[in-house]
Order: C-alpha cells, then sequence, then structure tokens
C-alpha cells in the first residue's frame, strides 16, 4: 500500500478555469500554484520505477480547514490528475482505478488531503 498526504485545501481544477484573450483555457494561478507545490510534495514522498498500471482502490481522506460547501468529486479529479502527473499512476481511467472511496472531514488548524492506494485482489 503507498501512503501520501498533501497539505493545504485542494482546490477544483474544473472550477478553476481561466479564459484568455484568445479563447485558451487554462487553469488558474491558485490550481497551478497548488499542483506545482502539491507535485513537490508527493514526489519527495514516493517515487515509483514504473507507474501503476494495475487495478487499484484509491482512498481519499479530505480534511477541510473550514465548513464551506464543496463537491467530493471536483477534489477527487484533482487528486487523480496530480497522482497520474507525477507518474504515480499510469493513468486514472477505470481500468485502473477500480474502486474510489472518499472521506471529507473538518481539521481547522490541518487541511490536507491523505491518500491510500492499494492494489485490488479479485
Amino acid at each position: 500500500m503507498i501512503k501520501l498526504t498533501v497539505h493545504g485545501e485542494t482546490p477544483a481544477k474544473k472550477n478553476s478555469k481561466i479564459i484568455t484573450r484568445n479563447h485558451r483555457i487554462i487553469s488558474s494561478n491558485r490550481y497551478r500554484q497548488w499542483h506545482q507545490g502539491a507535485t513537490a510534495e508527493i514526489m519527495t514522498q514516493c517515487r515509483v520505477d514504473t507507474p501503476i498500471d494495475y487495478q487499484v482502490i484509491v482512498r481519499l481522506f479530505f480534511y477541510h480547514g473550514d465548513l464551506r460547501r464543496r463537491d467530493s468529486d471536483n477534489g477527487t479529479s484533482s487528486i487523480l490528475d496530480l497522482l497520474t502527473d507525477c507518474r504515480i499512476l499510469l493513468d486514472d481511467n477505470w481500468n485502473i482505478v477500480k474502486f474510489i472511496e472518499v472521506r471529507n472531514y473538518y481539521d481547522k488548524n490541518n487541511a490536507r488531503c491523505d491518500i491510500e492506494i492499494e492494489k485490488v485482489y479479485e
């Protein structure tokens, strides 16, 4: 099992889009900064020789620093994209990420996402 932690509040990638004057769609500065910092954090915790290409269950434990409403799928997408960009997962499609478990908690002083990746034995 792989265990990782990304500190800070996880922004929603799909809600952080900016349309430029020439109609290009890019991620917001906030999302890009989070992604850059989270990538560095993940890379210090785990390096794999080859990305995971077998079926796994991904468990995400979001600890939010405030009680604002959030959609669980937004943070989930950001974390799965991060794991793919860091080459922890080969892809986040259903052939590899067979199950996703998401839990949300409140921790005023320590916003983070704890991640567990476990091989599926069927």
